[in-house]
């Protein structure tokens, strides 16, 4: 299946998916027909409905396989396999041991979020075993934070994750699984173990979900016909705007712009899946926490070079923002009964950019030229020239590098007193932060303890920089701190 990339078939939610077949091998191929609703999911997904791990066979027992993914600050990771049957399977019949389960390494020289990288499921290495740490049901394809059983016809083989999440995947998206214990039905029907390899590889895409992401709807367009221009993005709607009534609620809004390497070539999937910039916003936890509408632009090109030249693309990004702001946006999927006709509203004094790298240089040069727009910018590892960046000034910007980007990092310093000298009250500590205090996640205390002590001190732009770290790794580790997320939706436009 050498053929089938996620850049020239970008896995859809609505659209079909499923375990495939290999000659020979006794995979089993399961397809679902495309609801045709013109809009491409990030991964294909469709819990509970006719999606990964829902398409039906005529015999009972195992239907179908699909990989559960996580994008992390190292590219996209698979946390384990949802195993489809046909009813609700009773989790006493479960054991560690019940599956045999193998993930296939990315394609060689692939490298998340670099340009013109391989696809990584043109991998021509053979699957390598990984045993699942807990073993559940559940009703839909989905992992469990407590990973503990619910009725459902989903068993979940979940695997270990790594505490840092800033280490660069080695998964393509491709897996395998044989059962090979009996498993048993609340009904009490056995399905006997079987010596047949199942895949979730398809001709038409792999079966995958992608948590935090496949709630995305992506190829959306801005255009402007009178000067024959237009931008593709992907937007995030929030769930509240999405049951009864949301319309009436004005949302937050997140620009989130990505960096060179998912230009070119690259798709809305690639920018939503290959580095964290956009989606860590969009995870369960985050929006219950900040719900905000997010939009990420797909470039086709660099757009700000470390020239200071910028392309067009640059201003239509604004333009993206500026149609948003006019509260007429009603391109919901117009197949979906929750988002058809209505109109998004946002709160113009809550708007917020953030970007790495060029997504980081095009939110400054963004912010310096519509500084009546933003909120806030939570700036990681980007730069620009001080002249041209004069009036941010008069903005609150959080913006952190490390010690080892010699970009990001002195050209920063350079507008420092260039920002004091318009006014700016700058807090620019000596203090090198530890960048291992940044994982794992949920032990953060010291760490936020110390990015607030310093966000207190009543300056409207702060320049924290991390030890040791270099500008790859800043796009790993930096989005994960949460005192920075938290500082930036705290901001409100006067």
């Amino acid at each position: 299946m050498t053929g089938v990339s996620r850049r020239n078939f970008v896995t859809a939610g609505a659209a079909l998916a499923g375990a495939a077949s290999a000659v020979g091998l006794g995979i089993q191929e399961v397809r679902a027909a495309a609801p045709g609703n013109g809009f491409m999911a990030a991964s294909s997904s469709m819990p509970g409905g006719d999606g990964p791990g829902h398409h039906k066979r005529n015999s009972p027992g195992l239907q179908s396989i699909c990989a559960l993914c996580e994008v992390t600050g190292g590219g996209e990771k698979i946390y384990g396999v949802a195993v489809a049957y046909d009813v609700n399977i009773d989790p006493a019949s479960l054991t560690l041991d019940t599956y045999t389960t193998s993930v296939f390494p990315a394609a060689k020289g692939f490298f998340a979020g670099m340009p013109q990288e391989p696809d990584k499921n043109t991998t021509t290495a053979a699957a390598k075993s990984r045993a699942p740490v807990a073993i559940y049901t559940n009703s839909e394809p989905a992992l469990r934070p407590d990973r503990k059983s619910i009725p459902g016809m989903y068993v979940i083989a979940e695997f270990q994750h790594d505490a840092d999440l800033s280490l660069p995947t080695t998964d393509s998206d491709k897996v395998t699984l044989t059962q090979d214990r009996n498993v048993r039905t609340t009904a009490g029907a056995v399905y006997a173990a079987s010596k047949t390899v199942w895949s979730n590889v398809g001709q038409r895409g792999n079966s995958v979900v992608i948590r935090g992401v496949d709630a995305w709807e992506q190829n959306h367009w801005w255009w402007d016909d009178t000067r024959s221009t237009w931008l593709e993005y992907s937007i995030y709607l929030p769930k509240s705007f999405l049951k009864e009534g949301g319309e009436h609620k004005a949302y937050p809004l997140l620009l989130a712009v990505t960096h060179s390497g998912t230009s070119y070539d690259g798709t809305c999937a690639q920018t939503l899946t290959e580095q964290c910039i956009a989606t860590i916003w969009s995870l369960p936890e985050e929006q219950d926490r900040h719900e905000c509408v997010i939009v990420t632009p797909r470039y086709e090109r660099t757009t700000m070079n470390d020239y200071w030249e910028h392309t067009s693309d640059v201003e239509n990004t604004y333009k993206l923002v500026e149609s948003l702001l006019r509260n007429t946006w009603n391109y919901g999927n117009p197949n979906l009964d929750d988002r058809r006709d209505k109109v998004l509203k946002i709160d113009p004094k809550r708007v917020y950019c953030t970007g790495w790298s060029m997504g980081a240089m095009t939110s400054l040069w963004l912010m310096a030229r519509h500084p009546q727009t933003f909120a806030g910018g939570l700036i990681i590892a980007g730069q620009q020239r001080p002249t041209d960046v004069v009036t941010l000034a008069d903005q609150k910007l959080l913006i952190i590098t490390g010690t080892e980007d010699n970009k990001a990092t002195p050209w920063n310093e350079k507008c420092v007193p260039v920002w004091e000298h318009a006014g700016a009250r700058v807090v620019r500590p000596a203090e090198r932060l530890d960048p291992e205090l940044i994982f794992p996640i949920d032990d953060q205390k010291k760490l936020n303890s110390q990015v607030d002590g310093y966000l207190a001190k009543g300056g409207n732009i702060t320049f924290l920089t991390f030890e040791g770290v270099d500008h790859m790794g800043s796009a790993r580790k930096f989005f994960y701190i949460k005192a920075a997320r938290d500082w930036l939706f705290q901001q409100v436009k006067a």
